[in-house]
């Protein structure tokens, strides 16, 4: 599907008895290599694209994989492109957006997802991964509304996020989870609020002397929970500081607030939290 804001192309090959992981991989990028879209992908070469779905497909079970129907296309894609408008109405794409949907294969822990989440590979590459018979439209919707903001601010800010600080993270995800319940009016996604308010500025005080660290396991273990912090804690807190944020500032724009840098965040709603 083609549209002046956004292009989908769906990658789920024929049902196969393909019981090697790196094999079905190998089938998505044939695939991809003959409409010739791999250079939209957001990767530098196709080694890397190829490390990129191994890692994001999940735990691949052929026994468990079957293609989507083209009504089941035909509704997603649907559902994507509402999504995007409603989107694009507070926080215009400033490019044209390539949005590639892949097969996943979820854990028992993925369960909270509701059968899709996104990647943004890009400034204007969006990766949504599907879990067919699992997925949800609403779920749909969620992910593409939470990854556009992420491929939006990659666009603005697109020489600093070269290399992330843990600052530039927990701002950014909290940006796309305003957004997105904004936009979809819908209730905090449970990563949202892993965390209460309280704990999260409490935590937030905790890592103030990691913000600029660009080490990313510190970025998984505050972004993701380990020993040392609880689950979603980087989530929670980006959440609750760009809330802060949009309450200290009701009529700025997405348009100007997606501009502003991460830290001039942190320091404007860390004072009144």
């Amino acid at each position: 599907m083609k549209s002046s804001l956004i292009e989908v192309n769906f990658y789920f090959p024929k049902a196969t008895l393909v019981k090697d992981k790196q094999k079905f991989v190998d089938l998505i990028m044939e695939a991809m290599r003959n409409d010739g879209t791999i250079k939209y992908t957001g990767y530098s070469n196709e080694n890397m694209l190829s490390e990129g779905l191994l890692g994001h497909i999940g735990h691949y079970n052929h026994s468990k994989y079957r293609n989507l129907s083209e009504k089941e296309k035909r509704s997603i894609s649907k559902t994507i492109q509402t999504t995007i408008n409603r989107c694009n109405k507070i926080l215009p794409l400033p490019i044209k957006n390539f949005i590639f949907v892949f097969p996943w294969f979820p854990s028992k822990e993925d369960s909270i997802f509701n059968g899709s989440f996104g990647f943004a590979a890009y400034s204007c590459v969006l990766h949504l991964f599907i879990a067919p018979g699992i997925f949800t439209k609403e779920a749909i919707a969620n992910s593409v509304a939470h990854e556009i903001n992420h491929t939006v601010s990659f666009y603005y800010h697109f020489d600093r996020y070269a290399r992330w600080s843990l600052l530039d993270h927990i701002v950014n995800e909290g940006l796309a989870e305003n957004f997105r319940e904004e936009v979809l009016k819908t209730k905090p996604a449970p990563w949202a609020i892993a965390l209460s308010k309280q704990k999260a500025f409490k935590t937030l005080k905790e890592i103030y002397p990691k913000l600029n660290s660009k080490d990313d396991k510190i970025h998984r273990a505050v972004l993701f929970g380990n020993g040392e912090y609880e689950r979603w804690a980087g989530y929670s807190i980006g959440y609750w500081l760009v809330k802060e944020f949009r309450k200290m500032n009701p009529n700025l724009s997405w348009k100007k607030i997606i501009k502003i840098k991460p830290e001039d965040i942190l320091k404007s709603a860390k004072n009144k939290a």
